[in-house]
């Protein structure tokens, strides 16, 4: 009896049973149309018998048979077994599932007799690899559309070629080698690169198997597309091999209740820790604790662990040879494919350095480098809680202020190696005298300060500096040589002389000022009087920086005579301040400002600039060899590009080199004598004159004077207020020696006639003071040059 054949109905439906592909025999069986089955579900065609009870998901019914009734296009209802099976599909791929519907007869056929009533043809068109027949020698017997396409090849083409054209060369022999072994052995296996005509590749797994055609020895298999797994295994691959290779320590542990087993760690734990994966294997990660620190960030892992979720923590950890060691923690957690949380995924980072760098970084913050003294930071922060607990408890505080005296000439004299000696002794003998509780600071380059707490009596503070003053001014041993510091010491006392960090620190940087002007090396309190004197010297420097800017301004010019000839040979330029509300101001009462706030630097340039104007407005009234001075100070003599700025000041203004004369100091030569003697060079070889001003009140040394390159010596005029035989004396010595060095000698004040008679009697050069004329404004100068204005003889 023949058996009729059974159609085959193929669904392809997604995770929520909606169809979403079919075969021709779902149409012949139920009699549907494509529109009709076309966005349909499952249930809509199929009444699934165990649906009344609890209707199952498509999932669950994989690898279980299910029966059901068919509803037909024509209201039958056909009785059917169905099969469930899942599609292969590649990572981050929609789930779907193949549903193969057989109908069933009212006598249940054997399951030989359906396998011959299988549609063969269609059943190899719908399945989800590729189907093949060959023969011995390789050719393609049968095959389905699905190899079409992987291959890129059309139909009349297949049976051509050998199969083995169809993999790279380098696969060859292994695909011989499977294909041998099914044919000897009855199946075989292998994976495979199939590449189509147009260079399209496919991984495939091959599965292999013998049978025969009309007697004919031949292999069918089918090819599984795996390329998305080809490729989720070897972005697995790279994973461990990053996990191997990273210098962070990495830990895999399995969550078995509450606690967590380590299963795997990298070479970089095996090198932190100094522990090889086998000695730590199914341990707790707990074992690596350091006892006794870290508690509450151990205890924030503890309960992130527990409720499953990630955890970021910096923590001590113990190396296996006891040293303990900084470690910067990521825990995160891994969960299966039901949500479920089945291991942590530990990276330490091991730290140590860096916080041992982060703890240099923050003593260096607050401390001074050379000394290890609290530096200004520091000190605010202490002084801040000193004021504080002296308001708190009605005691008294004092903050003081150390300024070393002539410390630039240690440095210059002695190099800076000495200095910081110098500095470093200082600084030992401070923290000696003082108690643990006080602060010892160092501020500036030579400065230090001193926040001392909780006494009783002035009298204390004011024994206790009178100590430190004595013991700062103990030699300091340098090589062979002792160096002898000084200070300068401002106190301010608090709460009485400032209630905040800023007044009382101002207060004790007036009371130092103050002592530095009294002489140096010695000690002052703080006062409201001196309080006052501070407050006008701010007001006079803000108001001189002011004045600069502000053409406030004057320069007056003091002829100086020839004795000779007495003719006017040049003048030296002296600056005024028409202050707005004091009036006309002399030198004496600003340039000291200058020199101590820098000021005296754009004022020396105003200066320059103005004496080569007035040169430029004499050309052609008056002679072309008169000079004009301009006084030097010494940080203009020390700027690195002094030279070249005096140099396009005179091109500027149009003036020759040798119509300037700059003055400097007999003690600004003799405090870097070597220094002066580089700049004084430069200075000479550009061509301007060079003249020693207050020549006699130094030291100066007569190797380096006959060195310095200079073409006048001015005697200092306080050799001409007194009248007595010993300043006669060194008059006449200066005038020698200024001769003998060949240099023209000048003298300054010169205010009489007997004056006068002296130094012509003497042989000195040129004159200038009152007796010709007082300092003169440069349109009363120029007026003077034009009426020849002479010495009467």
């Amino acid at each position: 009896m023949n058996v009729s054949p059974l159609p085959l109905a193929v669904f392809v439906v997604d995770a929520d049973g909606a169809i979403i592909n079919w075969n021709k025999g779902c149409e012949k069986l139920a009699g549907h149309t494509p529109a009709d089955i076309r966005g349909s579900h499952l249930d809509d065609l199929i009444a699934f018998d165990d649906a009344a009870n609890a209707p199952l998901p498509i999932e669950e019914r994989i690898d279980i048979e299910s029966t059901g009734t068919l509803r037909c296009m024509d209201g039958r209802q056909v009785p059917v077994r169905l099969t469930v099976a899942r599609q292969a599909v590649g990572p981050g791929q929609p789930v779907s599932h193949t549903v193969i519907v057989i109908p069933r007869s009212p006598t249940v056929p054997s399951r030989y007799a359906l396998v011959q009533d299988v549609p063969v043809a269609e059943l190899i068109e719908v399945l989800p690899c590729l189907f093949y027949v060959i023969d011995q020698s390789r050719r393609l017997l049968l095959w389905n559309h699905q190899l079409e396409d992987a291959l890129e090849r059309p139909c009349e083409d297949m049976p051509n070629d050998d199969v083995l054209s169809f993999f790279n060369e380098r696969d060859r022999p292994r695909i011989v080698q499977s294909i041998m072994e099914a044919f000897e052995h009855g199946a075989s296996s292998h994976e495979a690169e199939m590449i189509g005509k147009e260079g399209k590749r496919t991984a495939l797994l091959f599965h292999c198997a013998r049978t025969s055609l009309g007697g004919l020895p031949c292999v069918f298999g089918t090819g599984l597309d795996i390329s998305q797994r080809k490729k989720a295994e070897h972005g697995l691959r790279l994973r461990e091999r990053a996990i191997y290779s990273s210098v962070n320590a990495i830990i895999i542990t399995c969550c078995v209740g509450t606690e967590n087993h380590i299963e795997y760690v990298n070479p970089a734990f095996e090198h932190i820790t100094g522990y090889t994966l086998s000695e730590v294997r199914g341990r707790d990660p707990r074992f690596l604790q350091a006892d006794g620190v870290d508690v509450n960030e151990r205890q924030r892992i503890r309960e992130a662990l527990a409720r499953r979720q990630g955890v970021r923590a910096v923590l001590r950890n113990v190396r296996k040879n006891g040293e303990v060691f900084w470690n910067e923690m990521r825990i995160d957690p891994v969960a299966n494919g039901d949500g479920e949380v089945t291991h942590f995924v530990g990276v330490l980072n091991d730290i140590t350095t860096a916080k041992h760098y982060e703890r240099r970084l923050r003593h260096l913050a607050h401390h001074d480098a050379l000394t290890g003294l609290a530096n200004r930071t520091l000190l605010q922060e202490k002084l801040h809680l000193a004021i504080s607990e002296a308001q708190r408890d009605g005691g008294i505080g004092a903050l003081a202020f150390l300024d070393l005296d002539n410390f630039k000439h240690i440095n210059d004299s002695f190099g800076h190696d000495a200095g910081d000696a110098v500095l470093r002794e200082i600084a030992r003998r401070l923290r000696d005298c003082m108690r643990e509780t006080d602060t010892v600071a160092r501020v500036g380059g030579d400065e230090f300060v001193l926040v001392i707490k909780d006494q009783q009596h002035v009298a204390e503070i004011g024994a206790l500096l009178d100590r430190i003053g004595r013991s700062i001014v103990m030699p300091v041993p340098f090589g062979r040589q002792e160096i002898v510091p000084g200070t300068s010491i401002g106190v301010a006392l608090f709460p009485r002389d400032g209630d905040s960090v800023d007044r009382v620190m101002r207060a004790a940087d007036a009371a130092m000022y103050h002592a530095k002007s009294l002489g140096k090396n010695n000690c002052q309190f703080y006062s409201a009087q001196l309080s006052q004197v501070v407050h006008q010297r701010l007001l006079l420097e803000a108001s001189l920086g002011r004045a600069i800017r502000g053409h406030e301004l004057l320069l007056y010019y003091q002829p100086k005579v020839d004795l000779r000839s007495g003719r006017m040979i040049g003048a030296e330029a002296l600056v005024r301040w028409n202050h707005p509300e004091q009036g006309l101001l002399a030198p004496a009462n600003f340039i000291p400002v200058a020199e101590q706030t820098g000021l005296i630097v754009p004022l020396g340039d105003w200066v320059l600039c103005e004496a080569c104007a007035a040169l430029q407005q004499l050309r052609g009234s008056g002679p072309s060899d008169f000079v004009i001075s301009v006084n030097l100070a010494a940080r203009q003599l020390r700027q690195r590009e002094f030279v070249a700025h005096l140099a396009e000041i005179l091109k500027v203004h149009e003036v020759a080199p040798e119509q300037i004369e700059l003055e400097v100091t007999e003690s600004q030569l003799m405090d870097n004598p070597a220094e002066a003697m580089e700049a004084l060079t430069d200075l000479k070889a550009m061509g301007v004159r060079l003249s020693i001003d207050d020549f006699g009140t130094g030291y100066s040394s007569l190797s380096y004077l006959q060195k310095f390159p200079v073409d006048v010596i001015k005697i200092d005029r306080s050799f001409l207020v007194k009248s007595d035989d010993d300043h006669a004396v060194i008059m006449r010595a200066i005038i020698a020696l200024g001769h003998s060095l060949k240099l023209k000698v000048i003298a300054e004040g010169v205010e009489t006639q007997d004056q006068l008679a002296f130094l012509r009697d003497h042989d000195c050069d040129q004159i200038q003071g009152n007796y010709f004329s007082p300092a003169v404004s440069s349109v009363a100068l120029q007026d003077m040059i034009a009426r020849d204005t002479r010495l009467p003889s």
